[in-house]
């Protein structure tokens, strides 16, 4: 990746939406989280698909 994401900016990305109260090991978590999403995000082929590339998941209750 080229922004390597370190402990300090998950730090602050979590307490602007409120999670102040994590522990170290949490944040830690996160920060492994963050990244591995990132990268899946980063390997997905975004540039040629279109809104209808969409799945579609449609509920159709059983008619009778």
């Amino acid at each position: 990746m080229k922004d390597e994401l370190t402990l300090e900016e998950v730090r602050r990305m979590a307490a602007e939406i409120g999670l102040t109260r994590l522990t170290d090991e949490q944040l830690q978590q996160l920060l492994r989280a963050t990244q591995a999403a990132r990268a899946r995000r980063a390997a997905l082929p975004v540039a040629t698909l279109g809104p209808a590339d969409e799945p579609a998941h449609v509920f159709r209750p059983e008619e009778r």
